[in-house]
Formats: structure tokens, sequence, C-alpha cells
């Protein structure tokens, strides 16, 4: 019997152990999982072109933007944000951002909306990599073209950052002015439980470990928005 409790308490020493291993906290892996699911339906539903998708530095996620019922006016809400590595393609390690704006600009009785924001310039992604930003401010942003047949070269040369979102089933465009969006520290330590920031996770520093959920999020995520695009314009 002892030499069983002996066995028992190695493998579950060499499961703590494992780089594979730890908590994967549920808030944040359905947040990915939320996250996916608006991107995808926004691309479904409103047509963001295949090729804006290949071209795209980064790709921030706002799933349930909604209304604080103790602040007038106000609205708050958890994002995603990934960029794409220049070498590989691929999309880096997910990073968790929060938002908060005054008003945002939208009809009354609203209470929930999906934003994506796609990042087509260097002069977007620096922003992103700052602790806390004002979309309202610096880069330029537009709502997104949509349709198949779009003539890239016009599209990249004229704008930072393409908007996408849907209102209850609506589609509308939002005002982002005083739009200010922080770094969620405390969701990044505790999915990734360790201190790591916004800018090591989207540059995609090694020595972070990914949980599963995020290494899945990622997978798709190469899928959903191409895993070879470099991103052309370099602005």
């Amino acid at each position: 019997m002892k030499n069983w409790i002996f066995v028992f308490t190695l493998l579950l020493s060499a499961c703590a152990s494992s780089p594979f291993s730890g908590p994967d906290p549920f808030e944040h892996t359905e947040l990915l999982l939320d996250a996916e699911e608006a991107l995808g339906g926004l691309i479904r539903a409103s047509g963001i072109p295949k090729k804006l998708l290949e071209h795209t530095k980064a790709i921030v996620v706002f799933p349930n933007l909604m209304k604080a019922a103790m602040i007038a006016g106000a609205r708050v809400g958890k994002g995603v944000v990934i960029v794409r590595s220049p070498k590989t393609g691929k999309w880096n390690p997910p990073a968790f951002i929060k938002s908060r704006q005054a008003s945002w600009g939208i009809q009354a009785g609203i209470q929930k909306a999906e934003l994506v924001l796609l990042v087509m310039t260097n002069k977007g992604l620096r922003q992103l990599f700052k602790t806390q930003y004002d979309l309202g401010k610096g880069p330029q942003i537009a709502l997104g073209p949509v349709g198949k047949t779009i003539d890239m070269n016009l599209v990249l040369n004229k704008n930072d950052i393409f908007a996408y979102s849907r209102i209850k089933g609506l589609f509308a465009g939002l005002s982002f002015e005083g739009t200010v969006i922080t770094s969620d520290k405390n969701a990044n330590y505790e999915y990734y439980q360790q201190s790591v920031s916004n800018r090591n996770l989207l540059m995609g520093h090694e020595g972070i470990k990914v949980p599963s959920s995020g290494r899945a999020f990622l997978q798709r995520m190469n899928k959903i928005a191409g895993a070879t695009g470099r991103g052309a314009n370099q602005q």
C-alpha cells in the first residue's frame, strides 16, 4: 500500500512539473472562445475580405462590450489581441485587454456589441505595445471594407486600423473618441501563471508557456485569418 502511495505521489509531482500543465482558468478560456466566435461571425456576416485578413498585422476582438449599469453612459468590455509574427506569419500568444469609453456613440437602449479591429500598419501596431492607449488618438481608424473584390493597394495605403462591429444582430459604426484600452495584467497573470507583459506576449518572446486552450485558439486563428500573410503595408 505504501508503495502505491509513493508511486501516486511521484505521478502527481511529474504532472505538476510538466511544462504543458498548469491552471487554465475557465473565464479566460471562455473569452478566447467568444473572441473566435465573434470574429468568425463578423467574417461570415459582414464579408470581411480574406485578402485583408492575410495582410493584417494584428487583430483586436471585444466579443461582448456591455453598457455599465453603475456608470451612466459608459461602456466597458474585456477583449483579446494577437499579433502576427513577421518571421513565420503565424500568430503570437494572445494578450488580454480591457476597454472603457464614456459613450460608444450608438443609439440608446443597445446593451451589447461585438467589435473587431484589424491593424494594418506598424503605426497602428505600436499602439498595441503600450500598457494604455486611446483609440481616438494617433492611428487612423475607419470602417472596414467588405466583399471579395477589393483593391488591396488602395485599401492598405489609406488607414492604420479597420473596424467591424455588430450590435444585437445589426451592423453599425462606433465612435472611438475617448476609448481607452489597457492591458489586463491580472488576466494575463492568471492565464499564463507568470508575470508577463502584453508587449512580450504580442512579440512572441520565448519562455512563455501557453496553455492548451491558447494553443488551440492560435491554431484556429491561423486557419481563420491565414497563417502565411506578412502584412504588406510597412508604414
